[in-house]
């Protein structure tokens, strides 16, 4: 049996399998297209909801269970995505002890899941099974909501309709931003002011244009390495770290290996306390050693990730890469 940290993803033998989830928490399930999102609210699989086509959730006296048929999922499901929030529905995982899941196949224990540590978030991706190349993986996460699953659930395409609830005081907005949509719960959306993906693309459009400014070819947005990029931002603000290496000594090269991106060239970037794309993309090039890596001419792809929390409130990280 293994055991996987954020990023870190292993091959699956069949298509059957359960993931229990012990403590007081409820699990839930996303069943998602090659978009990234649902197809309609039965693709949620939650208490109130708790079967979908190859999805099941059940209770036994000792945990949550999750039991999936990934040959048996809807027509053009391509990854399903397992949540952890609080079985109250309020309390924080920092108030919490640290959740630790077990993956099974044919009744064996195969992995363990082990999320890095949250503070006041209120929903938890756990891991996702995906496809790649015809065969299914997991891969472990650990992407936290302030919001519950309400934030989730809205950043997959489930419309949800809630009255507006006024914002936590112990999770500030580190800059002026958007009001967030209704949430079910006390909070916000952790991992940008406003929709994370626009933040996201201007970092990437911003580092472009820079590159352009010498002459050089653009970079692409490449997933793996957006992955690579997000978990370590995250695994930072969550556990309190600013560096290129984790606590453990897994470094860049490490995580983009475990996001399953093979490669020729890799190199990241990392920053933290800035409030905006513009900020912390100036900042990179204002110092020498990163400006270096956004003027690198062999590199050809970008994954940049963002993650709110910590000492400095806002963490980031670019990933560049070429592919072998």
């Amino acid at each position: 049996m293994v055991e996987l940290v954020s990023g870190a993803n292993t091959d699956l033998a069949g298509s059957e399998l359960s993931l229990s989830l012990p403590g007081p928490f409820d699990l839930s399930a996303l069943v998602l297209g090659a978009d990234g999102r649902v197809s309609g609210d039965r693709d949620m699989i939650f208490y109130n909801q708790p079967n979908a086509a190859g999805v099941t959730l059940r209770d036994t006296p000792e945990a949550r269970v999750i039991d999936l048929n990934l040959a048996r999922l809807r027509p053009g499901a391509e990854r399903v995505v397992l949540v952890a929030s609080p079985a109250d529905g309020t309390s924080p995982f920092g108030w919490l002890p640290p959740p630790l899941a077990t993956v099974r196949a044919a009744g064996r224990p195969v992995a363990t899941l082990r999320p890095p540590r949250l503070d006041t978030q209120t929903a938890l991706q756990i891991a996702e099974c995906y496809r790649r190349g015809g065969r299914w993986k997991i891969r472990a996460l650990g992407q936290g909501y302030a919001d519950g699953l309400a934030g989730l659930a809205r950043d997959f395409g489930i419309e949800v309709e809630e009255p507006p609830a006024p914002a936590r005081a112990s999770t500030p907005a580190p800059a002026p931003a958007p009001a967030p949509a209704p949430a079910p719960a006390p909070g916000r959306r952790l991992p940008a002011p406003g929709p994370a993906g626009d933040v996201l693309l201007e970092v990437l459009e911003l580092t472009n244009a820079e590159r352009a400014r010498f002459g050089l070819a653009p970079l692409s947005a490449e997933s793996r390495l957006a992955a690579a990029a997000a978990g370590h931002s995250a695994d930072m603000a969550t556990r309190g770290f600013f560096a290129h290496e984790t606590p453990e000594g897994v470094g860049v090269a490490d995580r983009v290996v475990a996001c399953g991106y093979a490669y020729a060239v890799v190199a990241e970037n990392i920053a933290a306390g800035q409030r905006t794309a513009r900020e912390v993309v100036a900042g990179w090039m204002d110092s020498p050693g990163h400006r270096a890596n956004i003027l690198r001419p062999e590199v050809r792809q970008l994954g940049v990730g963002r993650a709110e929390g910590g000492e400095y409130g806002v963490y980031w990280t670019q990933v560049f890469g070429t592919p072998r």
